[in-house]
């Protein structure tokens, strides 16, 4: 009964705006596809078709999903989002984005999913506590997806048949910033997404699959919103760490009868 009551307040949170993003995405979508299938599609073979539509759907409300602090999002990532740009990346010759979507996404996720749920929020459990990183740490990550760039992309040079090397690894290590910080909750994965998308935007100019480029300027408009809402979420759970601390020095203060 307490999960249905939290699928049912799940639903009921969305609000006109995010009804309405997710509609003009399909819309959008569905105009694409009828007017400019020779322009939007590098490849238009049935199945790079399917898996394109399929990931354009889904990585909108897996976005929104993750704005409202859904654990359920990794889920919907699994099934709808790194198995059909697996395949759409290996079409394309891109095989890091492919092997990161297969070999460390689908873990992150299923790790991800799980870390959510033994972290509920304490009044409302559809909800994931969220935390932030220190400076220091931020620099370490900004290095460990340059070194990472680097060092994949010139692999990746040797190999023929790869495209674009170096942002195709830049991609993916910036990819994997975002499900590591994703994973253990720190608002800055939203930082790390806004920069995937850029260059998974760059990514999908490059090889010629334009229809992407829908949802990656569709997420572009949800992270600035997903990332409000965690900050929002953050500032209000600090006050009432704060108010506890001043309600609980003033109990101790007052002086017993």
């Amino acid at each position: 009964m307490q999960k249905k009551n939290s699928f049912i307040s799940f639903i009921k949170s969305f609000n006109l705006y995010e009804i309405i993003w997710l509609l003009s995405v399909v819309v959008i979508l569905t105009v694409a596809m009828i007017w400019l299938p020779d322009v939007m599609f590098e490849d238009t073979s049935p199945l790079i078709v399917i898996c394109s539509v399929l990931s354009i759907v889904a990585n909108p409300i897996c976005e929104l999903m993750i704005s409202k602090q859904s654990r359920y999002n990794f889920i919907v990532s699994i099934v709808f989002i790194e198995i059909t740009e697996m395949i759409i990346y290996g079409s394309l010759g891109l095989y890091a984005s492919a092997v990161v979507s297969l070999v460390f996404w689908v873990p992150i996720d299923i790790a991800s999913f799980v870390n959510w749920s033994k972290n509920k929020d304490e009044k409302k459990e559809e909800l994931t506590k969220v935390k932030k990183l220190n400076w220091w740490q931020d620099v370490m990550v900004v290095l460990a997806i340059a070194v990472f760039s680097f060092v994949v992309g010139y692999i990746l040079s040797l190999i023929p048949g790869c495209e674009d090397t170096y942002l195709d690894a830049c991609v993916s290590a910036v990819g994997m910033a975002n499900g590591i910080l994703l994973l253990l909750r720190y608002n800055e994965q939203w930082y790390a997404w806004f920069a995937y998308l850029i260059l998974d935007g760059l990514l999908w100019i490059f090889s010629g699959h334009y229809i992407m480029l829908i949802t990656t300027v569709a997420m572009m408009m949800n992270t600035c919103y997903g990332f409000v809402k965690w900050i929002i979420y953050i500032a209000r759970k600090r006050k009432g760490q704060e108010n506890s601390v001043n309600i609980a020095l003033n109990i101790c203060r007052t002086p017993l009868d």
